[in-house]
């Protein structure tokens, strides 16, 4: 036998502790002595997503591991973490009473942490037994939950109201996370300082009209809200690091009205998303980190009446990003080529037209037209200057005929301005993905091309540019 297996069955267990469900579950495989180490360690890691074998096999395997831990509790044998992913699908009622058998008997068992991820199939269940007792629960996760309509009102979890949202954090002092995911028909959360005093993560993201409020919650570190109403209380925010915003309407109490700015007061954020209206603009106070933090502002392009008063709006919010590493991505949904950008987007509402261009570390294109790259580039450059360029294409979506086409006039659009030249660029690259070695290699532009080896199997190009350092918009369009 070797020298660790020797070792006592107490200090196996927290060497198991140490790895995944997945490599302690290998470990059973060793000897006889192994066989049930791992499910007697003092953390667990359960999914049914990830279990081999039917929903009944593992919900009886559930429950024979966590009775051992109650038949070996003289022993000193004690589950500390409990993590259990589950779906609410057939036989969803077998789920719900191996549910209300053993949450309510954590607590007395010594779980210190309890992390419950629930995803439904539109099934109607009453889970106010479970979370409402189950007062180690650090993080809730519910997605795809139906969570009010067409429900007997007998059923309280599922319509889920504020009043239940509130009995879950008082009946769970210690939930340090919450995610519902296209949870329907919850119409709006509030989230309180008096109420979430250890809340450090919160993602909501909804297709149903939603409102939710925020108040000044210090211990808050991740916000990640889609498709809704948001109402800022509060605009400090001292150990935030994440916050994503997309689709939402904000609005806050302290956004000036004459500029529409939201200024969050964030001094730890690393990372910051948005995809929106750009109003109003979110700008952030200066931040304690040593290093830059990251930005990604997505940009949609709907309708071509869309492109003038869009690019003022995203001028403004890049403007209110400059001390980020900015990365933009622009999207186009319309058919038409945006061919009538005007000069008014460079006459910034109360900036006018001469001011620094914001650097943009990554600019990624989408679905947008070649024949909108000439009028839609010269406003994009006086308002920005991109350090690389990406478009990338799929075959599935286009015909390979399209995509070389689109290839090409991409190449030769940036090969003209390379020609030519265009103010405060120094220098200007372009490589190509080779999609079957999966590597980059830069594209020759000292004579001719040859358009059927060069564009063979790619996938991706990438323009880089060297702009000068002090460089200031001017207030005509670029002309090629």
């Amino acid at each position: 036998m070797d020298r660790i297996s020797e070792l006592p069955k107490h200090i196996l267990q927290r060497i198991l502790y140490f790895l995944s469900q997945e490599d302690a579950v290998r470990t059973s495989v060793l000897s006889k002595l192994w066989r049930n180490i791992w499910c007697t360690r003092p953390n667990l890691d359960f999914s049914d997503n990830t279990f081999k074998g039917n929903k009944r096999k593992f919900l009886s395997v559930l429950d024979t591991t966590l009775q051992r831990y109650c038949d070996q509790e003289d022993q000193g044998l004690c589950l500390e973490k409990f993590h259990l992913r589950i779906s609410l699908d057939d036989p969803y009622q077998e789920s719900v009473s191996l549910l209300e058998k053993w949450v309510p008997r954590f607590t007395t068992m010594g779980v210190k942490t309890f992390r419950l991820s629930v995803v439904s199939n539109n099934v109607h269940l009453d889970l106010s037994s479970v979370v409402f007792k189950a007062e180690p629960l650090k993080r809730l996760r519910l997605r795809s939950c139906n969570l009010g309509r067409d429900i007997p009102d007998n059923i309280p979890f599922v319509r889920l109201t504020q009043e239940i949202l509130d009995k879950i954090i008082s009946s769970c002092p210690l939930l340090t996370t919450m995610s519902f995911v296209d949870c329907r028909d919850l119409t709006s959360v509030k989230l309180e300082t008096k109420l979430h005093k250890n809340l450090k993560r919160f993602t909501f993201h909804t297709t149903d009209e939603c409102s939710v409020e925020i108040d000044d919650i210090p211990t808050l570190e991740k916000i990640d809200i889609l498709g809704c109403k948001v109402h800022f209380h509060s605009h400090e925010f001292t150990n935030l690091e994440y916050l994503s915003l997309h689709s939402v309407e904000i609005s806050s109490n302290s956004i000036e009205e004459s500029d529409q700015v939201l200024c969050i007061d964030a001094p730890n954020v690393n990372y910051f998303e948005y995809m929106g209206n750009f109003t109003p603009s979110i700008s952030f106070a200066p931040t304690s980190n040593k290093g830059r933090w990251s930005s990604n502002v997505r940009f949609y392009v709907q309708e071509v009446e869309d492109a003038q008063s869009c690019l003022v709006k995203l001028s403004k919010q890049l403007q209110a990003l400059t001390n980020s590493e900015i990365s933009l991505e622009i999207i186009q949904y319309s058919d038409d080529n945006i061919a009538h950008v005007g000069e008014d987007v460079l006459v910034l509402q109360g900036g006018g037209g001469d001011y620094k261009p914001v650097a943009v570390e990554h600019l990624k294109l989408n679905c947008i037209h070649v024949s909108s790259l000439p009028p839609f580039f010269n406003c994009l450059f006086c308002i920005c200057r991109p350090k690389k360029i990406t478009r990338r294409w799929w075959s599935t979506m286009q015909g390979e005929l399209l995509i070389k086409r689109e290839q090409k006039e991409l190449i030769e659009y940036f090969c003209i301005i390379r020609e030519r030249g265009i103010q405060d660029l120094e220098d200007l690259s372009i490589g190509i993905l080779d999609n079957s070695r999966r590597k980059w290699k830069r594209l020759s532009l000292r004579g001719p091309i040859s358009w059927e080896s060069a564009l063979l199997d790619v996938d991706r190009i990438c323009i880089r540019l060297k702009w000068r350092e002090s460089c200031e918009s001017s207030s005509k369009l670029l002309e090629l």
